[in-house]
This record gives C-alpha cells, sequence and structure tokens, in this order.
C-alpha cells in the first residue's frame, strides 16, 4: 500500500506542476514538491531524494516501506485525506480494507499516534482528573490527628485545618508519647544516662509548657528545647533547690 501512496502522490503532483506551466516535470522537481509539503504540513523534513527512491521502486513494483508516520500522513493529505488511516481504509474500499489492515503492520501505531494527536486536551483532562482522584483517594486513606488541650487525638481530614497546620498526619509514636505535662521537683527529667526526657517551649501568650516528647509546640510550631538544670532549678523546684 505504500508503493501505491507513493505512485499516486507522484501522479498528483506532476499533474500540479504541469498545471503551473512546467513542461514534463522531472522526479527531482516533483520529490521536491512533495518533500515542502510534508515539511509544512507535518513539521517533518524528509529529503526528496529518498522520495524519489522511493518513487523508482514503486515503478519497479517493489516493496515500498514508508517507516515515518509524518510521511505517510503527509502524502495521504496531499491526495486529500486526513491521514495515512484515512487514505488507506478509504483506498480499500470497505470490507476489503478491514481485511488488509490486519496484515499491514503499520496499523496499530498509525491508529495510535492518530489517536493521540486527536485527543491531546481529551486526554489531558482526563490524565489530570485522574491524578487528583488518586491524590483525594490518598489524602482521605491516611489517618489525620489534632491536638486537644495535652495530647493529640484521632481526627477527619479537613483541607482548610490542614492548610493551617490545624491537623497533621497520624502519628502513633506521637499520640502514644507526646503529651503536655505539669512538672514537678519529683518529674524524673532525665534517664540512666543523663538524657532529657522532658522539653518545653512557650505557647502563644508566652507561657512555658513541657511536653514529655521531643518535636514541635503544637501551637506554634517552634521546636521544642530539652529541660535543663537551670530550667528546672528556675521555673519548676522555685521553692527549693533540686538536687539534680
Amino acid at each position: 500500500m505504500h508503493s501505491e501512496l507513493i505512485l499516486k502522490s507522484f501522479q498528483k503532483a506532476i499533474v500540479s506542476l504541469e498545471e503551473k506551466g512546467m513542461a514534463s516535470p522531472s522526479k527531482s522537481a516533483v520529490s521536491e514538491l512533495l518533500s515542502d509539503y510534508i515539511e509544512e504540513v507535518c513539521d517533518f523534513r524528509f529529503g526528496e531524494r529518498r522520495l524519489r527512491d522511493f518513487y523508482n521502486a514503486a515503478l519497479k513494483q517493489e516493496e515500498v516501506e514508508i517507516k515515518q508516520q509524518a510521511v505517510r500522513d503527509g502524502l495521504a493529505q496531499y491526495l486529500g485525506f486526513r491521514s495515512f488511516e484515512d487514505w488507506f481504509v478509504k483506498e480499500q474500499n470497505g470490507a476489503d480494507a478491514d481485511k488488509s489492515l490486519v496484515n499491514d503492520s503499520t496499523r496499530p501505531f498509525t491508529f495510535i499516534v492518530l489517536f493521540l494527536n486527536r485527543n491531546k486536551t481529551t486526554l489531558l483532562i482526563l490524565v489530570t482528573g485522574f491524578v487528583l482522584f488518586l491524590g483525594i483517594n490518598y489524602i482521605n486513606s491516611e489517618k489525620w490527628m489534632k491536638w486537644e488541650g495535652n495530647h493529640f487525638v484521632e481526627t477527619d481530614f479537613d483541607g482548610h485545618k490542614a492548610e493551617k497546620g490545624q491537623i497533621v498526619i497520624f502519628n502513633e509514636n506521637k499520640m502514644d508519647n507526646f503529651k503536655k505535662i505539669e512538672p514537678t521537683c519529683e518529674t524524673q527529667f532525665f534517664n540512666s544516662k543523663g538524657n532529657a526526657q522532658l522539653w518545653y517551649g512557650k505557647n502563644r501568650k508566652g507561657e512555658l509548657e513541657y511536653f514529655t516528647d521531643l518535636g514541635k509546640h503544637p501551637e506554634t510550631g517552634k521546636t521544642l528545647k530539652p529541660i535543663t538544670k537551670y530550667m528546672i532549678n528556675k521555673y519548676i523546684c522555685v521553692e527549693g533547690k533540686s538536687d539534680l
């Protein structure tokens, strides 16, 4: 079928050049016309020499295979069709076309490329919608938590609250270990290795608050500081100095 496409394209180009006053147009002139047309409508440069070689092969009834989709579509459009697929189907005339299409190795690729080219906007919308759908489902599948009083509690997702930082993704460790407490002199501030077991930070009112795990203040978002002996003696054990 590619041979027939080449022959018919050359025949039409010859007639076109003759109508413009060129007597007996050469193969080079015809090839140049078709090459320029393909580049113009398909934005693909295909050398006139290769077109001429295809034409010579087709005249000898040799098999011609045009691998470039843009060249096939360009020649088909020159013949007045929307694409090679369109030309091929109409050329084979109905039922025979279906049988030939099955044997045409280029058909699956032709159909896919044509479909993508003709439906770019629709496909973009579908892909965007699918991505948003996956994103929403991912968010909804996540567990969330919020700060309530002196500890975290599980809660439903709320876009506005998430944007403001009022809810955060569920963290089991924070749920179990991050609490706000009121320490006393009897509180165990350090472990056996001397590492802090209490962290502190100021709330929006500027008041010191104490927490049982490292992290950020649940209201201000500022990183908490590990407790020190100085802070214990100055703010917690005020009446009597700690033996720490």
